[in-house]
């Protein structure tokens, strides 16, 4: 029969931590007994019960609920100009287009909607915080931290897409077609068909210019490293030109390489980030001194 000394060493030796095969062995205590223990992969959280992590679920959600409705409230009166800036865009590409409703609720469901997607938006920081708050008792220390780290850039970054989109992408696509139809035939365009076209580039576009942060955490936590990243590089041309095609609402090549383009270089970008985070990891590993 081993003992109890033996048994240690074993689940030492079966657990190494941070690539070497030291560690502290707990006695007692949520990590199990003889198993090695690192103070600074601590999780710090309790063991739950599935109607605790519902209740956790619930109290998250209402914040979240009522983080939009407290947007939705600055957002109605920030759609008038939204609208107005539609206007913009559309007689930019052909003067004589008019925004149309065919239907006597059109405008005000349209209405609405935008008032609803800028709630979203401006309550995006509290969506994402109560995310990461709800995910975060199954983190270590280390991965709290990198997230909570980088919790402002994945904001901006998800501002920036929106603002290039509506900015940069939109409006261009918009002279573009129009100006190929103007005088040809009568630019009548539906609000709700507008809302729609900016909306979901909008939207998407936000979330793949969170690509480089995202690729520096998930290279931080070493679920992926950057050579693997690399390797995948010729796939990523493909697979976001695909991507590209789908989120642009025209046919047309030109709006497609306009959103390329941008997600691309965003890819490009996360692989330089993967490439530091790889090398920040194993700066910490050799530094860290053994337990």
């Amino acid at each position: 029969m081993a003992t109890v000394d033996e048994d240690q060493r074993t689940n030492t030796a079966a657990w190494p931590l941070n690539g070497s095969g030291n560690g502290t062995i707990v006695p007692s205590g949520p990590n199990g007994a003889g198993l090695p223990y690192d103070p600074n992969e601590d999780f710090e959280d309790q063991p739950m019960t599935l109607t605790e992590h519902l209740k956790e679920l619930r109290d998250r959600l209402i914040k979240m609920v009522l983080g939009i409705v407290v947007g939705m409230i600055g957002g109605f009166f920030l759609t008038p100009y939204v609208i107005d800036y539609f206007k913009y865009v559309v007689k930019r590409g052909d003067q004589a287009a008019e925004l149309v409703q065919l239907d006597p609720t059109e405008y005000v469901v349209t209405y609405l909607k935008i008032t609803f997607y800028i709630g979203i938006g401006l309550a995006m920081p509290i969506l994402v915080y109560q995310l990461i708050r709800f995910l975060a008792p199954g983190l270590t220390r280390r991965e709290r931290r990198y997230v909570y780290g980088t919790l402002p850039f994945v904001l901006l970054c998800f501002l920036g897409g929106v603002l290039f989109s509506s900015l940069v992408a939109i409006p261009n696509m918009f002279k573009f077609l129009l100006e190929v139809s103007a005088g040809k035939v009568r630019n009548d365009l539906r609000i709700e068909s507008v809302l729609g076209f900016f909306s979901s580039l909008s939207l998407w576009t936000g979330v793949f210019f969170e690509m480089p942060v995202i690729m520096f955490v998930l290279a931080s936590l070493n679920v992926v490293t950057y050579p693997t990243l690399r390797r995948f590089r010729r796939y990523a041309i493909v697979g976001l030109m695909i991507v590209a095609a789908v989120i642009t609402p025209t046919p047309d090549a030109l709006s497609m390489i306009i959103v390329w383009a941008p997600m691309y270089i965003l890819f490009e970008i996360g692989l330089v980030l993967a490439w530091f985070a790889g090398r920040l990891r194993r700066r910490q590993v050799e530094t860290e001194p053994a337990a």
